[in-house]
């Protein structure tokens, strides 16, 4: 009796470790999302829905899909409707994105698979509305395909246009944006990628942020992503947008400028430094909890990249006027952009408040509540800049020796 008990036993597990995965979908049977668009939905006259009455919810969502048999053709990069087509937009309106994403399952042959999404793009006018875009990163959180490496932009005008650009060299618009999105060595004035896991933890702190601004030219033929879009920490809404040369300001200030172009005039000439090298030391004096003095310094070194001006560079002299031009230029637009934070924003995205927790928890705790807010010090605090440039030229610095300075001697 008891061996027939267990071989019977025996035998039922041998089924249940033999049947497979009972919810397996084939990838053949998937239709990969790779792009969202997220718009506010526009009645009959082109105008907002209820979201023009400060209600949350009625999104306009475009999805970008696969069409493999398109990836595989060589050739023509045609996106309309002809055979070598990669990809194909669905746009749908609805209530919530849980909604519409189900919505999308029945418009489709095969059942969207969300795991290889690789960027979401929120139109400006939902980035502003009070709620939406907090509810919008909290849904792909939510969701187990979601990877919290995909990349948020924000789109200056209506997101769909987006995923309509029509890239000369990708079949799919959605992963041409995703790589342009990563050229942060070729421009300064580009904020670095805005990922989900980190926008999430910006809302989770209640810090002030900064996410990468895109926007798309008329004849949708190209896109820009200069500038950055900047968050309120409490509201989570859309405050502003960040020009080109702030940003680059404020990616000095971070100590986050991997490459990137800075033009300065010397002597009515303009010389075209492109830094490869970027340091920023930062340290606070807090005598005065209410009022720190901040002192960031910042480090570059780069290589004429092209001069209008008639320079002897093997000259120390002339070496030595030009690194100043170069660090004066640099601490300007730092100077400018830090202004900008306080004066008409009134934000933290440089992370002071972070380096006084770190360093000075305290203190910090002290002025927490009126940081921002409140008696809101961050308006009041002093930030000192200071800056110095090298040039550096076929993989040497043009300095004498008497100045005492190489390569190797910062790190």
């Amino acid at each position: 009796m008891v061996d027939k008990v267990a071989g019977m036993l025996a035998a039922i597990l041998i089924l249940l470790f033999t049947t497979g995965c009972w919810d397996r979908v084939e990838i053949d049977e998937r239709g990969f999302v790779i792009g969202i668009a997220i718009d506010t939905m526009k009645d009959s006259n082109g105008k907002e829905g209820k979201a023009a009455k400060g209600q949350k919810g009625e999104f306009m969502v475009t999805y970008q899909l696969v069409v493999p048999s398109g990836i595989k053709q060589s050739g023509s990069t045609d996106s309309g409707g002809g055979a070598n087509r990669a990809y194909f937009n669905i746009t749908l309106d609805g209530d919530t994105l849980t909604s519409l994403a189900a919505k999308l399952a029945s418009k489709t042959s095969r059942a969207p698979f969300f795991e290889h999404l690789q960027v979401v793009l929120i139109s400006d006018e939902v980035a502003r509305k009070e709620g939406a875009f907090a509810d919008t990163i909290d849904y792909f959180l939510r969701d187990s395909e979601m990877r919290r490496s995909l990349k948020i932009m924000v789109v200056k005008g209506e997101a769909k246009q987006v995923l309509e650009v029509k890239p000369p060299n990708e079949k799919l618009p959605a992963r041409f944006i995703s790589s342009a999105a990563e050229n942060t060595r070729k421009s300064s004035r580009m904020l670095e990628e805005s990922r989900l896991g980190e926008v999430h933890e910006k809302l989770l702190k209640r810090e002030s942020f900064l996410i990468q601004l895109v926007s798309v030219s008329k004849d949708r033929g190209d896109i820009s992503i200069i500038g950055s879009a900047l968050f309120d920490g409490r509201t989570n809404n859309l405050i502003d947008f960040i020009g080109g040369r702030d940003t680059a300001g404020i990616n000095l200030l971070r100590g986050s400028v991997s490459g990137g172009v800075i033009n300065a005039e010397i002597e009515g000439g303009l010389v075209g430094y492109e830094i490869n090298w970027e340091r920023r030391r930062l340290w606070v004096e807090v005598s005065d909890p209410e009022r720190p003095v901040f002192h960031i310094d910042i480090r570059t070194k780069g290589i004429v990249d092209q001069s209008f001006k008639q320079m002897d560079m093997t000259k120390e002299e002339a070496i030595m006027k030009l690194e100043a031009a170069l660090s004066q230029k640099i601490k300007s637009i730092a100077d400018n952009a830090m202004n900008k934070l306080q004066k008409k924003y009134g934000r933290d995205v440089v992370d002071l408040e972070l380096f006084l927790y770190r360093d000075h928890y305290e203190v910090w705790k002290s002025i927490q509540k009126d940081w921002e807010e409140g008696r809101k010090l961050f308006t009041k605090a002093k930030v000192e800049v200071t800056v110095e440039s090298e040039v550096q030229r076929s993989g040497s610095i043009l300095k004498s020796e008497r100045r005492g300075r190489s390569v190797g001697d910062l790190h």
